[in-house]
């Protein structure tokens, strides 16, 4: 759900929002990163640490674009399985997924379909707003017990402080992020997760984390 569409503009669900027109909204967040989307992306890899031989979950994964620069760091003997709601967008994942790259159907706040340690590596980026804010706690709740002990947690959301493109009215606008998603940190450490850094990125703010 790499997203920066508002909640109208995408599927209404009780889960949250389902970003069916997710390759508008990929080029509209490539506007918004000004050219630098794959530089900022391939920066996200490097922070969430992953590694040859790693277990990966991307959580909000829209059409796997960080999936597949997380399949390239993990390896032939590594692993990567993107997670999103949107059908549409796991559909066009799946067209393009890497070897030893797959995707699945599912919400941040309900990862049931995992058993607990599944994880070497857990990635959420520009999903976390998507997800009712009643529910994103039980979002980290979650990936938390997908991860196994000593596995680490990378999520990466708009910087309130930046202002960002948003679609209007089928019109690309600037508005400022939205400040709802609540400290990253404060989410990581409630879910059980030892904080290891926080930063920015341009647009964005990011958690690294360990179990």
């Amino acid at each position: 759900m790499h997203g920066v569409l508002k909640r109208g503009h995408g599927r209404q669900r009780r889960a949250g929002t389902t970003l069916d027109r997710f390759r508008l909204n990929g080029l509209v967040t490539g506007v918004a990163f000004g050219g630098r989307r794959g530089r900022v992306y391939r920066r996200i890899v490097e922070l969430s640490g992953a590694a040859p031989g790693d277990r990966v979950l991307d959580v909000g994964c829209s059409g796997g674009y960080l999936a597949r620069l997380l399949a390239a760091a993990a390896g032939p003997s590594g692993s990567v399985t993107g997670l999103d709601p949107s059908e549409a967008a796991i559909a066009h994942a799946r067209r393009r997924a890497p070897a030893g790259a797959a995707f699945v159907t599912g919400v941040a706040q309900d990862l049931s379909a995992f058993p607990d340690g599944s994880f070497d590596l857990v990635t959420s980026t520009l999903a976390l707003h998507h997800v009712p804010a009643r529910r994103r706690q039980d979002a980290f709740r979650e990936m938390y017990r997908v991860t196994r002990p000593g596995g680490r947690l990378l999520v990466a959301d708009f910087d309130p402080s930046r202002r960002v493109l948003r679609l209007h009215g089928g019109a690309a606008r600037m508005r400022h992020a939205a400040a709802s998603v609540g400290p990253l940190d404060d989410l990581a450490t409630a879910a059980g997760f030892r904080v290891e850094a926080l930063g920015t990125l341009p647009l964005l703010r990011y958690v690294t984390a360990v179990r």
